[in-house]
């Protein structure tokens, strides 16, 4: 089992793109969301291999990663199916799960030791709905949720696979020193062996 730690470090958002020197609501959102009372985050280890979320559970936080990597795992006809990464300074969670309700139709697995934050959403909706401009913030970030939702729909409907890779290779470069090679190949929809004849 992963451990909780009893007194969880400072929480940061995943904040993309460049920075100026007036703060973005988002980060104005980030600052709040550290030094406030009202949410208590959890910081969590864990192993390779280990789960915070198991397919058929109902999620009910978002997690933000300290350090590692994990991955969303989706099981299709007895397979898994890598479908989305959460690597340093970045959020995941069982999305569909968290807003329906309904049980989580992919787990969240650990890629190697990793340290993650997490919050009640509960808690963490109650604390945004108290202010305005936090709904504001809110609202950016399931924009930007919304647009890498359509990339990797675009993503999924691209047959070339040197074309799937040159738009990961945009999109996030990270994610190649973050994660292990076998696993962007099942993002990819291509084997490893094809992705390191891409990468040469």
């Amino acid at each position: 089992m992963f451990h909780v730690a009893s007194n969880p470090i400072p929480i940061s958002l995943y904040l993309s793109g460049k920075h100026s020197m007036e703060k973005t609501i988002l980060e104005k959102l980030s600052e709040e969301m550290r030094s406030s009372t009202e949410l208590h985050w959890e910081t969590i280890a864990l192993k390779r291999g280990e789960q915070v979320l198991g397919i058929g559970q109902k999620e009910e936080h978002i997690y933000q990663v300290q350090s590692g990597a994990l991955r969303a795992i989706y099981m299709l006809e007895g397979e898994e199916q890598t479908i989305r990464f959460g690597y340093t300074g970045s959020m995941i969670t069982g999305l569909q799960s968290l807003y329906t309700g309904a049980p989580s139709e992919i787990a969240l697995e650990a890629l190697r030791k990793s340290l993650v934050l997490r919050v009640s959403m509960k808690a963490l909706t109650t604390f945004i709905e108290k202010e305005n401009w936090r709904m504001r913030a809110y609202i950016e970030l399931l924009q930007q949720l919304a647009v890498q939702q359509y990339e990797r729909e675009i993503d999924l409907l691209t047959n070339n696979p040197k074309d799937r890779l040159d738009r990961l290779l945009a999109r996030s470069p990270q994610v190649f020193q973050e994660v292990p090679a076998k696993y962007i190949a099942s993002y990819l929809r291509m084997t490893p062996e094809t992705l390191s004849r891409l990468m040469a």
